[in-house]
């Protein structure tokens, strides 16, 4: 997902360089001597990359015609910035950065002390409390001020002497990058594997360990997606490559530990570009499932994990509409399907006939079935309801039902969701309780245990947090009116000291996208600008789960602006109830930096301040180009402008496309040069079209992490610095920097 470059451009998208007018794109305002040519490096002055100390870069602007299958023309002045790894681009990526530092320099000693605050907050975030899988107990660890965990494991119990699988104290300081994406072991413990990226674009290498001699093996994986899955004999190992330019993991290989992956055989290879696949060791490990899977349609394949080499089964072949998701405990396959179900139901097969479903848990409308689980006899499920998430618990005899109780009315719950809860990891086909955690923006993470039994839970571990006191805080849960009836759930966060109606500055954090849900967690950054004075909101508009299907459904494909104009009732309701309305923040990232871009050109007038973290905003070049990652797969999430409607539409939102001559907010944007996701070419040239054309003053800031990717910088410590900067950006325009006193409010 977009969450979240292009390296060829594919013959969906006709390219001209050519002659075309630019006096819509004179920094000076419109020209009165009709100049209409711009040439490949253009040398008028001020169009330039060379700038002046205190004065922002002009990207120099080169004419080109983008065509597209049914003849629609759009002339893009900076498409010459996708260039990765020229000097030209470089350079202007640079100047852009020192710029920003130039600029932000009166928040330098706010940025200082944030940074100080945030990296005392990080360095609580603890590894994995023990989990046991197979005969072991594995956990993370870190030392006092690791930026890396070190992956250690114990035989039969935590009393047993530690045995350490991976040192990333060792390991992460020596790479730009240092991510490990998934680990795990052979099932008789003698074989360690792991995924890591080195340079957060999301290509792996696997990393294999003879645990029996402590040594790394020779086996050299590479170009792979982080999934893998062990065979029951120990030594046969499958992995996912990656296709060339589109990132996508396609191809299944087979390898035997300690040969030459080069003699590796493909298994299976996903031929249909809108699919990807994805692998797994099934939680009762009697099978292998491998998934093709899409926006809206899904298959699996099911191995016999004993049989390495025998034939991969498809459970139901695909049809267009139909999801479904197969895992396997006690012998039993269990399914999360949307076949009949918009919001899902589980169903359950015998491994012998695994298309043969009978229901487990019916479908409710409204009520999303996120994920689910098999505990001592009971369906666990995570879900969105009523505008948030929830656990449910179905007892698979009686049917019964309960609820797991959060910890605060609002906020984010769930046992599957490992990536804002990393240490999740229910794998044990055995327990008789299940592990899960709740955050909210007030409430550090806290991970429980839950006896399904006797329905008590025990933390197992709690984020705590120097000089921070959950009391001192408030969290809410309101709702806003749409403009079309609808009310929009918004999270809000706040000081109950520092908190006043009418005068807070109140930054709204909002998503909106790929029916993920905008859930609202403790961040390191929160307390800094909540011990200000701000308030913090979470809005849950349109596009994700939090009221089912149907929500995300409204804001997808040619429903996508109501994900705008539901961030923009939310901001309304916030600023005319809560805060102050002439200091109203928003901040997004990826797919939610659409969102950012979105509403700077529809209500720019609204906003202080936005921050645009990794945003896509070239949406209808970038969906052109089927030869790069995410696109092909995503036709279903925004359309395909390669038809005649989905271009018109996605062209009359598009942040790029739809940058006028007008007022903008204050502007933070934020770029990865490695980013696969989303390439930094999209947010250099939304920038550098702002520039020429905004009338204002407000400052817009562009700043590129040049080593890292989508996520940013790896490791514990890693967003502290990015985040310290966001903060001090914040701050200063809302006029709370100590060090400015020429800040307005």
């Amino acid at each position: 997902m977009r969450l979240l470059g292009i390296v060829a451009m594919s013959s969906l998208l006709t390219i001209v360089s050519a002659c075309a007018t630019i006096d819509d794109m004179n920094p000076f305002g419109s020209s009165k001597t009709g100049v209409t040519a711009a040439t490949a490096t253009s040398t008028t002055p001020g169009l330039a990359i060379d700038r002046k100390t205190g004065y922002p870069p002009y990207a120099m602007m080169k004419g080109t015609v983008l065509i597209a299958p049914h003849g629609g023309k759009r002339t893009d002045y900076y498409f010459w910035l996708n260039e990765k790894n020229t000097e030209k681009v470089v350079r202007y990526l640079e100047e852009e950065n020192k710029y920003a530092a130039e600029v932000l320099a009166p928040a330098a000693d706010l940025q200082k002390t944030l940074r100080e605050e945030i990296r005392a907050r990080a360095g609580a975030v603890q590894g994995t409390p023990p989990f046991k899988d197979g005969g072991y107990w594995y956990y993370e660890r870190y030392a006092a001020g690791a930026d890396y965990p070190v992956f250690a494991r114990r035989k039969g119990s935590m009393e047993a002497p530690e045995e350490i699988l991976l040192d990333g104290q060792l390991e992460g300081p020596r790479r730009q990058q240092f991510k490990v994406n998934n680990y795990g072991a052979s099932p008789d413990g003698s074989i360690f594997a792991y995924a890591v990226d080195y340079a957060g674009d999301r290509w792996h290498n696997i990393v294999l360990r003879d645990m029996r001699t402590g040594t790394a093996l020779s086996d050299k994986i590479e170009h792979a997606a982080a999934d893998f899955a062990f065979a029951s004999d120990n030594k046969t190992f499958f992995y996912l490559k990656l296709q060339a330019g589109t990132a996508r993991a396609y191809k299944l290989m087979r390898h035997v530990v300690g040969t030459d992956t080069k003699t590796d055989k493909a298994v299976f290879e996903e031929k249909d570009q809108q699919f990807e696949v994805g692998l797994k060791r099934s939680k009762g490990g009697r099978v292998l499932l491998l998934t093709s899977d899409q926006t809206n349609t899904s298959e699996v394949r099911v191995l016999d994990a004993a049989k390495p080499d025998g034939a991969w089964t498809v459970i139901k072949p695909r049809a267009k509409g139909v999801r479904y998701y197969a895992e396997e405990v006690g012998g039993t396959l269990y399914i999360r399907t949307n076949l009949q179900a918009p919001d899902f139901r589980i169903a359950k097969a015998a491994l012998a006939t695994p298309a043969q479903w009978s229901e487990v848990v019916p479908t409710q409308s409204g009520v999303y079935i996120e994920a689910f689980d098999i505990v001592a006899g009971t369906v666990a499920l995570d879900e969105y309801a009523k505008g948030g998430p929830r656990i449910r618990l179905v007892d698979l005899k009686t049917g019964n039902e309960k609820y797991v109780t959060p910890d605060a009315p609002a906020g984010h719950i769930a046992f599957a969701d490992t990536f804002n809860f990393p240490g999740l990891r229910n794998v044990d086909d055995n327990a008789t309780s299940f592990r899960y955690g709740f955050s909210s923006p007030v409430h550090p993470d806290t991970i429980y245990d839950y006896d399904i039994a006797t329905g008590t839970k025990k933390v197992v571990q709690k984020v705590s947090v120097p000089g921070f006191n959950p009391a001192a805080y408030a969290v809410e849960r309101v709702m806003a009116p749409a403009k079309d009836g609808k009310q929009i759930p918004i999270t809000l966060a706040y000081r109950r000291d520092k908190f006043e109606r009418g005068k807070s500055p109140v930054l709204v954090y909002g998503y909106g996208s790929y029916g993920s849900s905008n859930e609202p967690m403790f961040k390191t950054r929160w307390p800094s600008l909540l011990d200000r004075g701000f308030v913090v909101a979470y809005a849950h508009v349109r596009g994700g789960h939090e009221f089912g299907e149907a929500w995300y459904q409204d804001g997808k494909l040619r429903n996508k602006k109501n994900t705008f104009t539901d961030f923009i009732a939310a901001t309304e309701y916030l600023g005319e109830e809560v805060g102050d309305k002439k200091r109203m923040f928003a901040m997004g990232r990826s797919a939610g930096g659409l969102l950012m871009g979105a509403i700077a050109n529809m209500r720019p007038e609204l906003y202080k301040g936005i921050v645009a973290g990794v945003p896509f905003v070239d949406v209808v070049t970038t969906m052109l180009d089927e030869s790069i990652p995410l696109t092909t797969f995503e036709y279903e999430e925004w359309g395909n402008p390669a038809e005649v409607g989905d271009y018109q539409y996605m062209l009359s939102y598009s942040p790029y496309d739809q940058v006028e001559k007008r007022d903008y907010p204050a502007m933070l944007v934020l770029a990865g040069y490695n980013d696969s996701q989303v390439g930094y070419f999209e947010p250099a040239k939304w920038v550098a079209k702002l520039r020429r054309l905004k009338s204002d003053h407000n400052p817009l800031l562009f700043r590129t992490n040049m080593t890292a990717g989508h996520a940013g910088d790896s490791g514990r410590y890693g967003r502290v610095e990015e985040d310290a900067l966001i903060g001090a950006f914040v701050l200063d325009q809302a006029g709370l920097n100590p060090g400015n006193k020429t800040a307005s409010k």
